[in-house]
């Protein structure tokens, strides 16, 4: 598994979906306006700040970051998370060293550092921080359709806020 931060735009979008609940039933939809939606607000958010510090940023909204020391491996491999609720950013500290950190692909060995690596987690997460207190849940933006049996209903794909942090963290640290 190489991490979606270093894969390419495709790659990484393609990975989102494959992890949200609704893939099995958007498979055939045509998604690509409302995941270029996703990917452009990313990368429209980063540039607004990326000349700043994220660690300094989040010190400033008042953020509380823990590191979690247990180690867990769920079938969905997770390093951080954002609680909005409580202001606080999660990082799962085992997982980032020990599934994270030697899956980085070797032309981005700049970032197997732990502490840089970490940047990368905050940054993302960051980014749901800005969705919750500022600009919206980027999933709420555009629903999709789906159908289940004779009924269709419109559901939010979580996969876009997700889609549009990774953008948010490759512009903000140019990962290309």
């Amino acid at each position: 598994m190489i991490p979606s931060v270093f894969l390419d735009k495709q790659q990484l979008i393609s990975q989102e979906l494959k992890f949200d609940i609704y893939y099995n039933r958007i498979s055939e939809l045509n998604l690509n306006d409302i995941l270029e939606m996703a990917w452009d607000r990313g990368i429209k958010e980063a540039k607004k700040i990326k000349d700043k510090n994220i660690r300094q940023l989040i010190f400033q909204e008042n953020i509380l970051v823990e590191t979690d020391e247990k180690s867990y491996n769920p079938d969905y491999a997770i390093f951080s998370d954002y609680n909005s609720g409580e202001k606080k950013i999660t990082l799962y500290k085992k997982n980032i060293q020990n599934i994270f950190v030697p899956s980085i692909p070797d032309n981005y060995i700049f970032w197997r550092d732990y502490e840089k690596v970490v940047d990368l987690f905050l940054t993302h997460e960051y980014f749901h921080h800005l969705e919750t207190k500022y600009i919206g849940l980027t999933s709420e933006i555009k629903k999709i359709q789906i159908k289940i049996g004779p009924f269709v209903l419109k559901r939010k794909l979580r996969a876009l806020s997700e889609i549009a942090a990774h953008a948010f963290v490759k512009e903000f640290y140019d990962i290309w």
